[in-house]
């Protein structure tokens, strides 16, 4: 029986419209960071064919055994310090730089390895012994233990950096003592420090110059 209702329902529903304009931001942002990525890892490769092919050079014509290793990864770390010979200070020497050359960033990665692990370690330990025993000092004692691991990090791989500086300084100032004078040697080595690829193009360049009558 019809008694004259007329039940209609209507709903609106706002759906909301979401735009792709967070991902295309995403996508601009990975491309950016790929186009960096690859154009840094180009620059290094450059540098280090031309740095390999300078040392290679500069080693076949002192006569140096093994020229080849001027292109292999630590190799030639300790062939550039053969290329460089035993380093005369005032009251000392350094009779085998390419061997420190070649140990001291291994000597560091081992060292800030163990420090790194022994603060993840003792962090994690520490915030679940805090925990179990619902101890504020605890908590604390960790909290201190990890400002003073991570304080130790920092003042190793200072003082690594300027002695490993230093070395690389020595080492390159010798090189190239052997084919310009002392003082420009000082600067070209302090330059290869700090200006990227400044080492790799200066070995290159002075490859094929002629020798000082100085140089050993």
């Amino acid at each position: 029986m019809d008694f004259g209702y007329n039940y209609s329902y209507d709903y609106d529903y706002n759906v909301p419209v979401y735009s792709d304009s967070g991902s295309e931001v995403l996508s601009v942002l990975i491309g950016i960071y790929l186009i960096i990525l690859g154009g840094a890892l180009l620059i290094m490769l450059v540098g280090y064919i031309f740095h390999s092919i300078g040392m290679y050079t500069i080693g076949k014509r002192m006569g140096k055994a093994h020229p080849w290793m001027a292109f292999v990864p630590f190799a030639r770390d300790y062939f550039q310090g053969e290329l460089a010979g035993p380093i005369r200070l005032k009251n000392k020497e350094i009779r085998n730089p390419g061997i420190w050359n070649l140990v001291l960033p291994i000597i560091f990665s081992a060292v800030t390895g163990v420090l790194t692990t022994v603060m993840i370690v003792g962090t994690v330990m520490g915030l679940l012994a805090s925990e179990t025993m619902w101890s504020a000092g605890a908590l604390a004692g960790t909290l201190m233990s990890l400002i003073m691991f991570y304080l130790a990090l920092i003042v190793f791989s200072v003082v690594y950096s300027a002695v490993y500086m230093v070395l690389k300084i020595l080492i390159n100032r010798q090189i190239f003592a052997a084919f310009t004078t002392d003082n420009m040697a000082v600067v070209h080595a302090v330059l290869s420090s700090v200006v990227p690829l400044y080492e790799a193009f200066c070995t290159f360049v002075f490859r094929n110059k002629e020798f000082n009558e100085t140089a050993v």
